[in-house]
C-alpha cells in the first residue's frame, strides 16, 4: 500500500513536472514568434506537441509559424486540427478559410441543396466533448430522479418530465457522439505537404499519371497499401500517392 502511494505521488509529481515543462516552452515558442524567428517558434511548438499536449490554441499557434516560414501544407494540416478541436473559433475558422484561398488548387463549392448543407453542418456542430457533456448531464440526471423517485417525494407529473428530458440527453447524447465517433473513425481525411503530388491509377511509380495536386490540398483517404494511398479529392476524382507525400488530418 505504502509503495503504490509513493509510486502515485511520484507519477502525480512528474505530470505535473512534464506539464509546467511544456507550458514554459509554449511561452518560450510565443515570444520566438513576437520576435520574428518564426522556424524556431514552429520547432519549439513542434516540441510541445510531441510531449502529448492536444490543445487547440497550441495548433492554431504552430499553424501561424508555419505559414509564416512559407510551409503552407503544414500551416492548414494544424489549422484543420485546430478547427477539429474548437470548430467555432472564429481565428481558426479565418485563417484556415485565408490558408485554403491562397494555396494553388481551388476547392469545388459545397455540393447539396440548402436543406442538406444546413442538416450537415448541425451535426457537425456540437464538438465531441460537448456531446459527451450532454451525455454525462443525461445519465447523472436519471441517476438523480432514480434516487428522488426512491427516497424522496415528488409528483408523478414533475417526475415523468424530468425523467424524459434526462432520458433524451441521455440517448441523444450517446447516439450522437455514437455516430460522429464512427464518422471519424471511418472518414480519414489529410492534407498534402509535399509541393507537388502526383496521383496514379496504381500504386507504383510506373502506374497511369490520374492527377497532379499541390501542397495544402486536402483529400478523403480510401485505403492505403504499403507506401501507397488511394485517395479522393472532393470532386471525387481518385488516385494513389505516396503515403510520405500527405499527413492525416
Amino acid at each position: 500500500m505504502i509503495r503504490a502511494l509513493i509510486l502515485a505521488l511520484v507519477l502525480v509529481a512528474f505530470d505535473a513536472g512534464a506539464q509546467s515543462a511544456s507550458v514554459g516552452l509554449f511561452n518560450e515558442a510565443n515570444g520566438r514568434y513576437r520576435s520574428g524567428d518564426f522556424d524556431s517558434a514552429r520547432r519549439a511548438y513542434l516540441q510541445v506537441v510531441e510531449s502529448g499536449v492536444q490543445d487547440a490554441r497550441l495548433f492554431y499557434n504552430l499553424a501561424n509559424a508555419n505559414f509564416k516560414s512559407g510551409r503552407l501544407g503544414e500551416a492548414i494540416l494544424w489549422y484543420e486540427r485546430a478547427y477539429k478541436l474548437s470548430p467555432r473559433d472564429e481565428d481558426i475558422v479565418a485563417n484556415l478559410r485565408f490558408a485554403h484561398q491562397v494555396k494553388k488548387d481551388r476547392d469545388p463549392p459545397a455540393n447539396g441543396n440548402a436543406v442538406s448543407l444546413f442538416l450537415t453542418k448541425a451535426f457537425f456542430y456540437p464538438t465531441l466533448s460537448e456531446l459527451s457533456l450532454f451525455f454525462a448531464l443525461g445519465w447523472m440526471g436519471l441517476l438523480g430522479l432514480l434516487g428522488w423517485r426512491v427516497w424522496g417525494r415528488s409528483t408523478q407529473v414533475v417526475w415523468l418530465v424530468s425523467l424524459s428530458i434526462c432520458a433524451l440527453l441521455t440517448v441523444g447524447g450517446i447516439g450522437w457522439l455514437s455516430f460522429r465517433l464512427y464518422h471519424q473513425a471511418s472518414e480519414v481525411s489529410a492534407i498534402a505537404l509535399a509541393e507537388v503530388v502526383t496521383a496514379r491509377s496504381g500504386p507504383d511509380v510506373d502506374q497511369t499519371e490520374v492527377f497532379i495536386m499541390h501542397e495544402g490540398t486536402k483529400v478523403r483517404v480510401v485505403r492505403s497499401e504499403g507506401d501507397w494511398s488511394l485517395v479522393r479529392l472532393q470532386n471525387g476524382l481518385g488516385g494513389w500517392v505516396r503515403v510520405d507525400q500527405i499527413e492525416p488530418i
